[in-house]
């Protein structure tokens, strides 16, 4: 039986308003509001692709790029058996949490109640804005690792999220409380901050942000988390798992033996978008990363990343992995290279690792199996590069016939970009 949808329109997939493409689709909804991240798509963008396929409690859909976990959440609420994979363990412990089923939710709120207690009788003892330089000072331990903490928090805001991360840290609660406990926290670490989401990526502020009440912040947050989990808690669930590695090497990541029927993504376009650099103050404040060596490293594995290591990777030159890759992309990569050859390098390695990411897809769907990967086009010095086609022409490559694609939107940061959807089936 097909469960209730959160959407009541039609699927279309050409056309599409925003809402209905990117993340602005997920600012109001339960749980998957809890996070921020704005190259991710809308839930209604993954629940119309399950209806198109027409999903049941029959299937498994794989999510290789989970990020926020949009695609396992939409599919759980759905009776979806579903499955996702993401390096960035940050974003890892985000689909993690949001993904998991809450039933004593007495006792979370509970658990929030008594956190909030102790937090506020923490920060009662916190000196006045003027004393936070030295307050920091003695605390120096308990600052996020992250380098130049000061540029992303002012110091009164600093010295706040000092005190909240040393409660926490000390705070003793049942593991999956606590973090939630962490969820709602790192939640608020870019709203407390001088940075700001005026572009795709962070972008900082003119002036250092004001000293903020940040435990009216928090509280906020934990009521939002504590009201959608109600919200949630009558919905049929379905079995969803977040796997935590790199999906080029899907078939030592998953299960032996798991096998989806669908893939539902959207593989990070070939923009020099940086997710570490995105996610780096989350990175650094609960440890799930402990040096800049280890966010350079990241950036070098994952699919498009331009970060840091990676950069001086592609200087060095990348060549295309085979002749497919060649004869694909050098009608644009020779433009490209006249104009920088680090950007030739770039489209180049994205396409390899992509060629290595279909190759483990093709290994981990079932022999009939629907595709669906949402991905933009890119503009390199002026010279188009069309990522959908491209894509859609590796996969060819493993036996995925293109059935067609939608071009859902136009994207608004340069003339002659777009977002699409390809979709994609083997028989």
């Amino acid at each position: 039986m097909k469960q209730g949808r959160l959407f009541e329109t039609e699927p279309t997939f050409s056309n599409r308003s925003t809402k209905a493409v990117t993340f602005q689709g997920k600012l109001t909804l339960p749980v998957h509001r809890w996070y921020r991240l704005t190259p991710s798509f809308s839930p209604q963008l993954a629940d119309d692709i399950a209806d198109h396929f027409g999903l049941s409690g029959d299937d498994l859909v794989l999510d290789p790029f989970s990020g926020v976990a949009t695609v396992p959440l939409c599919m759980k609420y759905r009776g979806v058996p579903a499955c996702s994979i993401e390096i960035n363990p940050y974003l890892f412990f985000v689909g993690t949490v949001k993904t998991r089923t809450y039933r004593d939710l007495e006792a979370i709120e509970a658990c929030v109640h008594d956190f909030l207690a102790q937090l506020h009788d923490a920060f009662r003892k916190l000196p006045p804005e003027g004393g936070a330089e030295k307050y920091l000072q003695n605390h120096a331990e308990f600052i996020p690792k992250i380098q130049f903490p000061e540029r992303w928090w002012s110091p009164g805001n600093l010295m706040q999220l000092v005190c909240l991360r040393q409660v926490l840290l000390g705070y003793g609660a049942e593991p999956h409380h606590l973090d939630l406990l962490k969820m709602g926290v790192l939640g608020i670490l870019v709203p407390v901050s001088n940075a700001k989401h005026n572009h795709v990526s962070l972008t900082f502020a003119d002036k250092p942000a004001e000293m903020l009440d940040v435990f009216s912040v928090l509280k906020k947050k934990y009521q939002e988390m504590v009201e959608d989990l109600r919200s949630v808690a009558l919905l049929p669930c379905s079995e969803v798992t977040v796997y935590r590695g790199n999906s080029k090497h899907a078939t030592s990541v998953l299960p032996e033996g798991m096998r989806a029927t669908a893939v539902i993504t959207s593989p990070p376009y070939p923009n020099r978008f940086s997710y570490a650099r995105e996610t780096r103050p989350h990175l650094f404040f609960f440890d799930f990363i402990m040096d800049a060596r280890a966010v350079g490293e990241l950036e070098t594995q994952a699919i498009g990343g331009t970060w840091g290591k990676a950069t001086s990777v592609l200087s060095k030159g990348v060549a295309p992995a085979n002749p497919i890759i060649e004869s694909l992309l050098a009608p644009y990569t020779k433009n490209i290279r006249d104009d920088g050859h680090l950007m030739a390098h770039y489209v180049t390695k994205y396409f390899n690792d992509i060629y290595k990411h279909a190759g483990e897809i093709a290994q981990v769907c079932r022999g009939r199996c629907r595709l669906a990967y949402v991905i933009g086009n890119s503009k390199f010095y002026g010279h188009p590069l069309p990522s959908d086609e491209t894509l859609a022409a590796i996969f060819g490559h493993f036996g995925f016939r293109l059935d067609r694609i939608d071009r859902m939107r136009r994207r608004q940061s340069k003339t002659g970009l777009y977002e699409a959807v390809v979709f994609m089936e083997r028989d």
